[in-house]
């Protein structure tokens, strides 16, 4: 695959920020406060990896798999990043670690986001699947959400107080409905990737 020389330096950049941004963790949850932060501890490290990854990609380290390798580290730091600042928030505060998790998912998202085009290219048939599959897992993920903040926490807190066969009801469907949404989101988004590289596995044998 043809390396961008452009797109190291961006990946440089973004390891970078991804790297000081962990370092700034790992000193706000050892140094900060009386107490360390422990589950901060175990999380940061992971987003420091990802950064020093993403820099090694941008210097050229990473020369096969390259959509996987950004697609993992764009996971990874999505999920740490978010897992850190639950964490950390009720005992360091919302201040400097909210903007640092809106920081860190813009990159993730970026990585993800390239990682997808490097795969799909400009197939139209596998971006309506993917654009599909994203917006199935954003009405699942919001009506999951739903269910804990805004307008639809009283109505779960009542049901859960009333208790009996309605709430159960009520709350076996909210789950179904999720469980399908997710489960029809992911395949619609996994499934434009795996036909992707059976087309490049079929090419292979024909080029050689």
């Amino acid at each position: 695959m043809t390396r961008n020389r452009k797109a190291n330096l961006l990946y440089v950049g973004g390891g970078a920020v991804l790297g000081l941004s962990a370092l700034v963790g790992l000193y706000l949850a050892a140094f900060s406060i009386e107490n360390l932060v422990w589950p901060m501890l175990l999380f940061e490290p992971v987003l420091l990896g990802c950064g020093i990854g993403l820099v090694l990609v941008g210097l050229g380290y990473q020369r096969d798999g390259l959509p996987m390798t950004l697609a993992t580290i764009a996971g990874c730091a999505a999920i740490a990043g978010f897992l850190s600042t639950v964490a950390g928030r009720n005992t360091l505060g919302s201040t400097l670690l909210v903007p640092m998790l809106g920081g860190r998912l813009l990159i993730a998202a970026a990585l993800g986001v390239w990682a997808i085009v490097l795969v799909l290219g400009p197939r139209a048939s596998a971006w309506r699947r993917v654009a599909l599959g994203a917006l199935l897992l954003l009405v699942g993920g919001g009506l999951a959400s739903l269910s804990f903040i805004g307008p639809a926490k009283p109505l779960r807190e009542s049901l859960v107080a009333a208790g009996g066969f309605v709430s159960s009801a009520v709350a076996l469907v909210v789950f179904i409905v999720f469980v399908v949404l997710v489960a029809a989101g992911v395949h619609l988004m996994v499934r434009p990737f795996e036909m992707a590289l059976d087309a490049e596995k079929s090419e292979k044998p024909a080029a050689s």
